[in-house]
């Protein structure tokens, strides 16, 4: 298990280490079946092309990862636009994708390639991914995770002794209510994307017998990181509501990482006040948006505020 987790780590923190070198780098058969590659041009002065990190939502949602050539090697531009890794591409594939925008599929083939980067470009690109049978896959199964614990108990969270915005709690101490827990972590992207959404609720709600709850792991498994960045990073997403440290991510596996199709550790839940689990989202991102590349994130947003709101009603 532990070996799975780890793996799942690589892919959804987009964080690429090679041992021994100043520069890592990785290749398209290591990101293959994790990751779908967009290859982007250089960049031109004074050149208004495509906005691709102001579509940052919609890239992580489809497991883009993004590289732009500088000085002739390609880096990763996105998620993390200063990263020093770098992509080695055989020579034949290096001169099909110069000067061209090109994506390449998670099974490593080049899926199209376009040769002006316009601003409409990344609408284009989410809807060629959204058509394929790949991606139409991941959602169906990824609206299946977490089916099987619905109408089943929650267990007790271990988590603490940290709490910010809230002294202490304990889940059968909210009963009555209705609770939502969300796993985060301050590395993570989706979670960036998902906090403040889950902050929205918390103040659409706030007036109703609801509790929001983040739980943090610190990323990879068995590190520690410091629980004051973790707060801050929170703060910084304008999160106000409760959140814990769920150290050893004991929480996490007692809930969630029992099933090892369950990878993303980014998964969050709705509790009835009777303590029943009546919803659950599998990870990674939900939010808010009218975009419709951003429609299956705005869609698992509404779903979630939608169970809430049914579980308020009288019943």
């Amino acid at each position: 298990m532990r070996n799975k987790v780890a793996a799942f780590i690589l892919l959804t923190t987009c964080f690429f280490a090679a041992r021994g070198t100043a520069e890592p780098a990785v290749t398209l058969d290591s990101l293959q079946w994790r990751h779908r590659v967009l290859l982007l041009p250089a960049t031109r002065e004074g050149f208004a092309g495509a906005d691709w990190m102001a579509e940052s939502k919609a890239l992580l949602d489809r497991h883009l990862i993004v590289f732009r050539p500088r000085e002739g090697v390609y880096h990763q531009w996105f998620p993390k636009p200063r990263s020093t890794t770098r992509l080695r591409l055989s020579a034949e594939v290096q001169e099909l994708a110069a000067g061209r925008v090109t994506l390449i599929g998670k099974d490593g083939g080049v899926k199209r390639q376009w040769s002006v980067e316009s601003a409409k470009l990344p609408a284009v690109v989410f809807a060629l991914i959204d058509s394929m049978p790949m991606r139409q896959q991941e959602m169906r199964r990824n609206n299946k995770l977490g089916t099987d614990l619905i109408g089943t108990k929650a267990r007790e969270w271990t988590v603490g002794p940290e709490w910010a915005n809230s002294k202490p709690l304990r889940l059968a101490d909210l009963r009555g209510q209705v609770v939502m827990v969300r796993f985060w972590t301050d590395t993570c992207p989706y979670c960036a994307a998902s906090l403040p959404a889950m902050q929205k609720l918390a103040e659409l709600f706030e007036h109703q017998p609801v509790t929001f709850v983040g739980l943090y792991q610190s990323k990879p498994l068995g590190s520690e990181r410091p629980w004051a960045k973790a707060v801050e990073r929170a703060r910084k997403l304008g999160v106000t509501f409760p959140i814990a440290y769920d150290h050893d991510w004991k929480t996490l596996r007692a809930w969630w990482l029992v099933d090892e199709r369950r990878v993303a550790t980014s998964a969050s839940f709705i509790i009835a006040p009777d303590g029943t689990i009546v919803h659950v989202h599998p990870g990674p991102v939900f939010f808010p948006s009218d975009a419709p590349e951003d429609a299956r994130a705005n869609a698992d947003y509404e779903a979630i505020r939608a169970e809430i709101a049914a579980q308020l009603r009288p019943r």
